[in-house]
């Protein structure tokens, strides 16, 4: 945070910083940094200078919100695929939050079945080499249909604070023909047997 007078210039004066009125941080120079940030350091932060017996106007104040790691939220249009289509993945942060970019990963099962993430029976395999900007991602597939699970997350700022992973979402093909067998079995009782060897 930084605390800029004006009119006042920018020498000789010491900054007072306040967090839900109590002073918290003095400094002769203009900027509060708070790193790493906790969950207490949330709170309504205001500033003033001091410059001997003079006192500059308080800020207004600046909310500072910290929070737990917001969730990655994916889906999946379509979710059912016919061969030659393409598909959009799309990723979802906190709707009032900003500067993200996003990551892309197709998971790779350990072991049969549908990977899952309590059991963490999955490797992520990138879609892409670096983040990208935008919330969606488009699957174009050349070959067979790309079915499977896919995740994403977000990441921002430097050091990047990255979001949890989204939970696997899945794609698939139109183009899968379970094949099905049918087998009748006849049974023949012993009267039966009995009946046709006297008709003869």
């Amino acid at each position: 945070m930084r605390c800029d007078i004006h009119g006042g210039g920018d020498s000789d004066w010491q900054y007072e910083w306040y967090k839900n009125s109590y002073s918290v941080y003095s400094n002769t120079k203009p900027e509060y940094k708070i790193s790493p940030v906790y969950m207490s350091n949330s709170g309504s932060y205001t500033c003033e200078g001091v410059k001997g017996n003079k006192f500059s106007n308080t800020s207004e104040a600046v909310q500072l919100t910290v929070s737990d790691k917001p969730q990655a939220a994916l889906s999946i249009s379509p979710q059912w695929l016919n061969p030659g289509d393409s598909v959009t993945l799309s990723c979802e942060v906190d709707k009032t939050s900003t500067g993200w970019r996003f990551s892309w990963y197709r998971t790779v099962s350990y072991r049969a079945g549908l990977p899952s993430l309590s059991d963490k029976s999955y490797s992520l395999q990138p879609l892409s080499d670096n983040g990208t900007t935008a919330d969606s991602y488009t699957l174009l597939p050349a070959g067979p249909t790309p079915t499977g699970g896919y995740v994403c997350r977000a990441g921002r700022g430097d050091p990047v604070y990255d979001t949890l992973y989204s939970e696997p979402q899945f794609l698939w093909s139109g183009d899968l023909q379970p094949s099905v067998s049918l087998r009748i079995r006849h049974l023949i009782s012993i009267n039966d047997v009995l009946c046709h060897s006297v008709t003869e």
